[in-house]
């Protein structure tokens, strides 16, 4: 049966509840630090992880009523979604803090110079 087999797609990909796509999305977000108010925006990205993927399943069926073309939406998919998630915030806050740091130094260096120039105006007057 080769040729079976090496011709044949299977559809078994199930949809997940909405719950279910909440716990896994909880458990995979557990060790990102989300800040002060961690549990608040936890619970809403959980929230919205969940209603994206429903969202996406949702307008995958509307695809292939319109167009008769497939747009798999798989538990993979999720788990992909999470996993790029904590990557680009990741990246972000690495971005935001090295901002920050070039922030600080450059008003040191302003600081720094406010008072240079305020003692070469002294030294001028005297």
């Amino acid at each position: 049966f080769p040729s079976l087999v090496n011709n044949c797609t299977i559809d078994y990909f199930a949809e997940w509840p909405e719950e279910a796509l909440r716990s896994v999305a909880s458990s995979a977000l557990g060790a990102v630090d989300f800040g002060d108010n961690g549990e608040a925006v936890k619970s809403a990205v959980v929230s919205m992880c969940g209603r994206i993927h429903v969202s996406v399943e949702k307008a995958s069926k509307q695809y292939l009523e319109e167009q008769r073309r497939y747009n798999y939406v798989t538990p993979t998919s999720y788990l992909e979604v999470l996993t790029t998630f904590q990557a680009l915030l990741a990246s972000k806050r690495d971005e935001v803090s090295t901002a920050k740091r070039r922030l600080v130094t450059g008003l040191e260096k302003l600081q720094s110079t406010e008072l240079e120039v305020d003692k070469l105006k002294r030294e001028l007057e005297e």
